[in-house]
């Protein structure tokens, strides 16, 4: 049976691109291509793919809800990121909203298949540059390099920060430009990442890591 791929970039040349090759291969099959958030939901309703092939773009607060509606969509699709941003925060983020393979920009087409296979096979695929970013963080962690503040996502530290602050969670939102409810999931998920739940250990933990100046 063919692998069903969806294909969702704002770039229409990347996926025509990435399209025109995976056509040459019998077991993969494309069953769309969409340019917007909007079509991208539209046609996983329609065409149930087996994985969506999710173009990011510096991994924009919107792309992640993208992701996380994608990943607990009824169909059910394998999520595979591709993306420019391979820094370690960039690729726990993508994890975290739901993606099951990661793709490097700079990586070949090869590893966009192997990624697409291995993630409709029920698999987690990183490619070479992510797997190397993350053997990197096990280096630091061992060597006591602070491997808890390097788990949170970039969004993840700015909302501690203003928490940190003394910000609340409408204040944090107005800051940040995003909804209050966005901010309440990243500050359970900084908790849950850190195993603090007080406001004045977090603050603590944000002084400790030199998140904030005092």
């Amino acid at each position: 049976m063919s692998i069903r791929v969806l294909l969702s970039s704002k770039h229409k040349v990347v996926s025509e691109g990435i399209a025109a090759v995976l056509r040459t291969h019998p077991d993969l099959q494309v069953v769309g291509m969409a340019e917007t958030d909007e079509k991208t939901l539209a046609l996983c309703s329609e065409m149930s793919p087996h994985v969506v092939l999710l173009g990011m773009h510096n991994n924009n607060q919107q792309e992640l809800v993208l992701m996380h509606a994608l990943a607990t969509h009824r169909s059910g699709p394998q999520i595979v990121a591709f993306s420019g941003d391979s820094d370690r925060h960039a690729i726990i983020e993508i994890l975290d909203a739901g993606a099951k393979g990661y793709v490097a920009t700079t990586s070949s087409i090869d590893e966009l298949i192997a990624a697409i296979r291995a993630c409709a096979a029920g698999r987690v695929y990183l490619c070479q540059t992510a797997a190397s970013e993350m053997m990197a963080s096990v280096r630091k962690f061992r060597a006591g390099d602070g491997w808890v503040r390097g788990a949170l996502g970039g969004r993840e530290e700015q909302v501690l920060r203003l928490i940190a602050d003394g910000f609340s969670s409408k204040e944090i939102a107005r800051n940040l430009q995003i909804a209050p409810s966005t901010v309440e999931v990243h500050r359970r998920n900084i908790m849950r990442k850190v195993g603090l739940h007080k406001v004045a250990d977090l603050t603590r933990y944000a002084i400790r890591n030199q998140m904030v100046s005092v």
